[in-house]
């Protein structure tokens, strides 16, 4: 079996080397879906913010229209509802900003832990490489205390021989048979 040692250990680099590279492939994926998905929030929470002053605008001017249609243009009432209104939407806008700030922290976190899941792999397939190498023997020799032969001969007290076949039975005992019986 030493000669089929090295071709082994050469498969066993290879398939280590493109779990290596097929895992970079992936991680590099993985960030190229992750940027996409960036992209997609960013352009919905664009879209909540130019809903939230669209709504602003509309609710403002109708705050306006009523005023003018009232004759109450200058009251403190018209000019506080105006200014309520454009005052939520601020405050909303603001609320959404606070959430895409928390994504974009969310999203970083989740690049960081897929570069460490990536790097552990890594390190699994490298300890792997040299598991499999100590497994094949790439250690030192060892050398085997088995009996030459597979029987073993002995002569007891009163001169009959005795044999006993090692390795049958369940405990493989390598004594003689005892000369008391």
């Amino acid at each position: 079996m030493p000669a089929a040692l090295p071709v082994l250990v050469g498969v066993s680099v290879a398939s280590t080397a493109a779990s290596i590279y097929s895992g970079e492939k992936a991680r590099k994926e993985q960030k190229r879906a992750n940027r996409a998905q960036e992209r997609i929030r960013e352009t919905q929470s664009a879209r909540e913010r130019l809903a939230q002053v669209r709504q602003a605008r509309i609710a403002q001017s109708s705050i306006l229209q009523g005023g003018a249609t009232q004759g109450t243009m200058e009251s403190s009432t018209t000019q506080g509802a105006y200014s309520a209104v454009g005052s939520t939407a601020a405050g909303n806008i603001q609320f959404i900003n606070q959430m895409d700030n928390l994504q974009q922290e969310v999203f970083r976190r989740m690049e960081r832990a897929n570069m460490y899941s990536a790097q552990a792999g890594y390190y699994g397939a490298v300890s792997n490489l040299a598991m499999q190498g100590a497994s094949m023997g790439l250690g030192a020799p060892t050398k085997s205390t088995a009996p030459a032969t597979g029987s073993m001969s002995t002569t007891s007290a009163t001169g009959a021989q005795a044999s006993s076949v090692a390795g049958k039975g369940p405990f493989n005992n390598p004594l003689p048979p005892s000369p008391f019986g």
